[in-house]
């Protein structure tokens, strides 16, 4: 766990902005607290959790904060350990028995009071101060994890969609963790703690993420998705939002809107601002945020009706085939690119300008060339686009370079060599290179980049190398030891092949494989 900048830390502490912020996570300890305030304060920290809502939401927050506070006043027997308070508070939520076991309740009684997480926190940060905390991550699970990978705290695993017993749970696993980064961090008092992670790093967290947005997106988006669900009052003229979506969605794929009701039509469509997020606390656990809005027209949009009747769709294989399934509980689901060339041809034959719609990446297609396997994409692109730059095949980069299994280098196997090695020399006992590069046909979502990632660090950490390179038909990912001499997965550079038809990039690729 690293330590945070105690010099920083005491500077906001003892500014009238951090003072100010103590003061109020304080304040929020106070029996007299009025609950207007603590719906105040969860707008204040938890903005998108209140993002395009409105009165009817607000009213149904209060409602709930007075019933979690008749829980924890009325009902709940006195206990002198968190856990098993914690615990009994399920079990009264759920059954009205504090004293059941909550294996033996089942998941369907947990699901419903998910939803209350953010409200029942705040009271029991009220009623026990020193024990909990409020959830202001509620739909910014992100910025935890930012958080947390900042500073190396080891949060809990996220438990799986349907284990909405653990989602509860993992609210308690949460607080414990963080307490212990409070504790290792000299931070002694939970109000500091709140005003450390609410008002000090989480607007840190939010201001990189938003120069992160402004770029990085791709020439084409590499996926569509059908996204759905009715709009609530606040969410009809909404242009930014966190929505349910699958959770390998990248950054800069297409998400095409379906309003489930009244309107049953597709009438919007939108560019996932970031990758697939999963929030424990959220009722629809794998999430984005949405942006980049094109609407479409009401007597334009696509009616279920039009769907059904298209031939397209009434011959397309069933399999998740969200049309046959009448577009319930199908957010998240893929758009194949025959789909939305249908879809296209829909909204073309009402009058709709298709010209203003993102262009899907074409999966067999880069430029003039067609990639049918993965020696295109090292024949055709790599190949060519390295001998460019000045070095030559055989000569300056080999492919499949057998490093020595020898001097401790374990996990090791023959019959797995890098792809391509740039930049090589030989030593008194083994072969090294300064760059070692993996070529795919194409990693289609994170877990694919993420194994090739582990492979490709294992051939670099053989051959000594100070850069490793992932690459397929899409895209070029370029990592660099970090100062602690190891390559992190979430720091890398990122091209696309055709980025390089621009000098200026060609050039930056270049330096960094030199």
């Amino acid at each position: 766990m690293k330590k945070i900048s105690q010099i920083q830390w005491n500077r906001y502490k003892n500014s009238s902005e951090g003072k100010n912020a103590i003061y109020l996570f304080e304040r929020m300890q106070s029996k007299e607290l009025g609950y207007d305030e603590i719906l105040a304060f969860a707008k204040k920290y938890d903005p998108q959790y209140f993002y395009n809502s409105g009165n009817k939401e607000d009213i149904n927050f209060l409602t709930s904060l007075d019933y979690c506070e008749y829980i924890l006043s009325e009902r709940l027997p006195k206990t002198q350990d968190n856990r098993d308070l914690y615990k009994r508070l399920m079990a009264v939520m759920t059954t009205r028995d504090p004293s059941q076991f909550l294996e033996n309740i089942p998941q369907g009684a947990f699901k419903g009071i998910l939803g209350l997480n953010m409200m029942l926190s705040v009271m029991l940060y009220k009623y026990y101060p020193e024990e909990f905390l409020p959830n202001f991550f509620i739909m910014q699970f992100l910025y935890l994890e930012r958080i947390a990978y900042k500073y190396d705290i080891e949060l809990p695993e996220v438990p799986k969609r349907s284990d909405y017993r653990a989602r509860n749970l993992y609210y308690l696993d949460m607080c414990v963790a963080l307490k212990s980064f409070a504790s290792e961090n000299n931070i002694n008092k939970m109000s500091e703690l709140c005003a450390f992670l609410y008002d000090y790093e989480l607007p840190l967290v939010k201001e990189q993420l938003e120069l992160e947005e402004k770029d990085d997106f791709p020439d084409f988006p590499g996926q569509a998705w059908i996204i759905e669900g009715k709009r609530s009052e606040g969410e009809k003229d909404m242009n930014y939002g966190f929505w349910q979506a699958n959770q390998l969605t990248e950054k800069g794929d297409i998400l095409l809107f379906y309003e489930t009701s009244p309107v049953k039509a597709l009438n919007a469509i939108w560019i996932a601002q970031e990758n697939g997020v999963v929030d424990p606390f959220y009722h629809y656990y794998s999430n984005t945020y949405i942006g980049n809005k094109i609407s479409i027209p009401s007597e334009q949009s696509i009616t279920f009706e039009e769907f059904k009747n298209s031939d397209y769709f009434k011959a397309r294989d069933k399999k998740w085939n969200y049309v046959n399934k009448n577009f319930q509980d199908v957010s998240g689901w893929m758009v194949t690119s025959e789909d939305y060339k249908e879809i296209k041809r829909l909204l073309e034959s009402k009058g709709f300008d298709t010209s203003r719609l993102p262009k899907l990446f074409e999966p067999t297609k880069v430029g003039d060339y067609v990639i049918k396997k993965e020696k295109d994409v090292s024949e055709q692109l790599l190949i060519p686009r390295l001998e460019d730059m000045g070095w030559h095949l055989g000569k300056d980069f080999k492919d499949e370079v057998e490093f020595n299994a020898g001097r401790g280098k374990t996990g090791y196997s023959s019959d797995k060599r890098p792809d391509f090695c740039l930049h090589i020399k030989k030593t008194k006992d083994d072969i090294e290179a300064k760059v070692v590069i993996e070529v795919k046909k194409h990693m289609k979502n994170n877990k694919e980049i993420h194994a090739n990632f582990v492979q490709g660090r294992s051939y670099a950490k053989w051959g000594a190398a100070s850069v490793l390179v992932l690459c397929d038909m899409k895209q070029i990912r370029v990592y660099q030891r970090n100062k602690n001499n190891q390559f992190d997965e979430n720091e890398f550079i990122k091209f696309s092949w055709f980025d390089l038809e621009n000098t200026d990039k060609n050039s930056e690729l270049k330096r960094l494989l030199t």
